[in-house]
């Protein structure tokens, strides 16, 4: 099957780059086109992906995003200018709506079968304006196959976006796929790790520091359990995005915070720390997560949102109210209570975002989604 990518971050992620590889070792052939506004760079850890399997054209201007069809049919004509769409068997735009409307322009004229994945930007962002969802039920109605990251989205968007008469034909083929890790870390997973001491806590945070991963309320449940006679420390690993949030988690005296490691520099953090606390506002998967399950962290992350759903509640960790420091501080103790089993069953179930199972999963997807076109 010849399959194309269609993209809007493919230079700043490597998932697209590692889903690519597996399913060409199921024998298709994958190629990515990156839509990108004019001027943007690419940072240096991902160069070596932008190679002659990616198509990277800047198409728009920063002010295109204001014009929602303009910027999709400037999308448009740039790919069907770079390349032949009609030589491709399935189009898959990794977005809803910032590219799911060029992928319906290329069937409506092309013929080509089109999947979408709906993502964070698209179910807290662009839906929550009334003019998107209306665009969403007819790129989604007429897609061949609707993906999700993660259950709670799946249920938000046909639940409470999709038009009763079409809630059944789009329920039927979606599917819930969730990303995959790098090789490096299933490779190299820890031991399963054990407290000496349930009353010293080493607690990780891995991500940007800023408003959407909610490190304020990570600190107020830290507090809460300081006040139960807890000794935590708060490791922070991250880019600052907002200087506010980081001028007030700094104030605390229980925080530690490292601005950027390598990954062979994060697996260490990971195994000097216990648990890991990331109760984001919005999260499309939460790679970091799954990271931390290969090397034995019982994680805490948020209800409804992204990696809410793969695993039962309690298995690798709880799901918890974004803003509810004291759930957060009970789910943490909750954790301390039965630390070695659920370390164990981290690092057994991490396999579950190997890309080898889930390039399986996706070529099923993808052969399923060819048939029904055919039907």
């Amino acid at each position: 099957m010849r399959i194309l990518y269609l993209c809007t971050f493919y230079h700043r992620a490597m998932i697209f780059r590692n889903s690519m590889n597996r399913l060409k070792q199921l024998g298709h052939e994958v190629k990515a086109f990156n839509a990108v506004v004019k001027n943007s760079k690419v940072d240096e850890k991902y160069k070596s992906i932008m190679d002659d399997a990616v198509i990277h054209k800047e198409c728009f201007n920063k002010w295109d995003r204001f014009f929602y069809y303009t910027k999709q049919r400037k999308i448009y004509k740039s790919i069907t200018s770079s390349c032949s769409v009609d030589d491709y068997d399935l189009i898959h735009s990794h977005t809803l709506l910032n590219g799911g409307y060029v992928a319906y322009l290329i069937k409506k004229y092309f013929g080509v079968p089109y999947i979408v994945s709906v993502r964070n930007t698209d179910i807290n962002i662009f839906l929550k304006i009334p003019i998107f969802v209306s665009i969403a039920n007819k790129i989604a109605s007429n897609a061949s196959g609707v993906h999700f990251l993660s259950v709670p989205y799946k249920e938000k968007f046909i639940n409470k976006y999709v038009k009763n008469s079409y809630k059944e034909s789009i329920n039927n083929k979606s599917v819930v796929i969730s990303n995959g890790l790098e090789e490096f870390w299933l490779t190299n997973k820890a031991e399963v790790k054990s407290l000496s001491n349930k009353k010293e806590i080493r607690i990780l945070c891995v991500g940007k520091i800023d408003k959407n991963k909610n490190l304020k309320t990570s600190i107020k449940a830290i507090n809460l359990l300081i006040s139960k006679g807890y000794n935590v420390k708060f490791t922070i690993v991250g880019q600052v995005i907002d200087k506010k949030v980081l001028k007030d988690i700094q104030k605390e005296n229980f925080v530690n915070i490292i601005h950027y490691l390598s990954k062979e520099e994060l697996i260490n953090v990971y195994r000097e720390n216990d648990i890991y606390v990331m109760p984001s506002i919005f999260e499309s998967f939460g790679r970091v997560y799954a990271e931390a399950l290969t090397q034995g962290l019982p994680v805490i992350y948020s209800q409804g949102q992204g990696f809410d759903g793969i695993f039962e509640d309690g298995c690798v960790g709880y799901a918890v109210p974004s803003y509810n420091s004291e759930y957060i501080s009970e789910s943490i103790l909750k954790i301390l209570d039965n630390y070695k089993l659920i370390s164990t069953r981290c690092i057994n179930n991490s396999s579950e975002f190997d890309w080898v199972r889930i390039a399986e999963k996706l070529n099923n997807f993808y052969q399923d989604s060819l048939e029904r076109e055919r039907e």
